[in-house]
């Protein structure tokens, strides 16, 4: 009797030592239901979303927020209209328009953040377990995956209010018009879609930067999230 009750003690501590060792990730199956496993998904998608918001669409926060990582600068007009606006010294209204352009989207604060977490809210959660082990961004790109159209279609109404409010559309229609004197190449290039676009890039960048920190950083972590946690 004294050997078999020794022999399950053996036992026992052998299945205890190698449940402890498993680092497959099945523990976090095993410990949580989908229901926690979804709550902590959209507060991580929440958290993320505040973060975006604070560290962008405040002052400065386009125009030159992580060394201007998130500047609307016009990339794809470099090298045909601004390269000859400023060849024809009207670079002032380059630096116009971006200027313009930034502080516009620095200004949909309320705007943005109601549509992300609208978008938190309604998206389905169906695979909980790919999300939660998954890559560091997997939850963000989920995200995007499900709500890049409502999003963007959201983003368009304040951006739209504030262009001519922020004078992007009276800079962009002089700069056309310049442009035209000197060639006759027409310009095919939807400016709104362009900053409603670039916009949601970025947050939606910074969210996944949030989202790394949330799973490797506890002090980015509510309890909800805390099965999200791989330090």
């Amino acid at each position: 009797m004294k050997k078999l009750t020794v022999t399950i003690i053996a036992i026992f501590a052998a299945l205890t030592f190698f449940s402890c060792k498993d680092e497959s990730g099945t523990y976090v199956e095993q410990l949580y239901t989908n229901a926690q496993k979804e709550n902590a998904i959209r507060a991580c998608m929440d958290a993320c979303a505040d973060t975006a918001v604070k560290h962008l669409c405040v002052p400065d926060g386009f125009y030159s927020y992580a060394n201007e990582t998130y500047r609307i600068d016009y990339a794809p007009l470099q090298s045909s209209l601004f390269d000859t606006l400023t060849n024809h010294g009207y670079g002032n209204l380059i630096d116009s328009l971006i200027l313009r352009t930034n502080r516009l989207a620095e200004s949909c604060g309320s705007q943005v953040g109601t549509a992300l977490h609208t978008a938190v809210d309604s998206i389905p959660i169906t695979d909980h377990d790919a999300l939660v082990k998954g890559e560091y961004d997997a939850i963000t790109r989920y995200f995007e995956l499900y709500e890049y159209r409502y999003l963007k279609g959201a983003f368009k109404s304040p951006v739209s209010v504030r262009m001519p409010i922020f004078r992007v559309n009276e800079v962009w229609n002089e700069m056309i018009q310049r442009y035209m004197q000197y060639t006759p190449v027409p310009l095919n290039f939807d400016i709104q879609d362009y900053i409603v676009e670039e916009m949601l890039e970025s947050i939606l960048s910074e969210m996944a930067e949030e989202e790394f920190l949330v799973r490797t950083d506890s002090t980015h972590r509510t309890d909800a999230m805390k099965l999200l946690g791989v330090d």
